[in-house]
């Protein structure tokens, strides 16, 4: 893939709608699962160029802004026939603390399942944040927020976010769920050193 500036895509965390007849989106957590087949068809179109990644040069990433001052991180494993292995986003929120607070979402297609690659993606996706932004916006949280039916998806969160979350109830879908928090920067571990 060529590495050049980026370019804006049509995909939308959490605006993508399902035509499968499966609940609606409002009564649900936002599905990256959506998210990852929309930033797949963009790629077999050439709506988006990625970079390889700073820290990772076999992760690819786009950092674009949907909307006015909304910075998003888009990393994802793809093959050579350019097919999407593993996909997180990470898009700016609500700030949490009185600091900036990055949403991540993560799926990872069917057939890639059972392989790793959720936990691998967010582990390469938080490094990568962690690297572009260490000048820019020295200390920040990042935060998951995970179907309380998705326990597959919790140990993910679990062991690459916190071990610890908190049960929510959803503000935009009204569901329960866990959310699940880490603060990086200048008092919190340094991922870029760690291995």
């Amino acid at each position: 893939m060529q590495i050049t500036q980026v370019l804006l895509a049509k995909y939308r965390l959490g605006q993508v709608r399902r035509d499968d007849g499966a609940a609606p989106l409002a009564q649900k957590l936002p599905d990256p699962a959506l998210s990852l087949e929309a930033f797949q068809q963009a790629i077999m179109t050439g709506e988006v160029i990625l970079d390889s990644g700073s820290v990772d040069p076999d992760l690819y990433v786009l950092r674009d802004q949907p909307a006015r001052g909304c910075p998003r991180f888009t990393f994802a494993r793809i093959r050579e026939d350019a097919t999407v292995t593993a996909f997180a986003v990470a898009i700016l929120a609500e700030p949490l603390e009185g600091l900036p607070c990055f949403q991540i979402g993560y799926a990872v297609p069917k057939r890639f399942q059972k392989q790793g690659r959720a936990k691998a993606i967010v582990d390469a996706a938080l490094a990568e944040l962690q690297n572009d932004l260490a000048d820019a916006i020295p200390e920040y949280f990042v935060a998951a927020v995970v179907s309380a039916d998705s326990p597959i998806s919790q140990a993910v969160a679990s062991a690459s976010i916190s071990a610890r979350p908190q049960v929510v109830i959803d503000q935009s879908s009204n569901v329960p769920a866990f959310q699940y928090m880490r603060k990086f920067g200048s008092q919190a571990p340094d991922l870029l050193s760690s291995g």
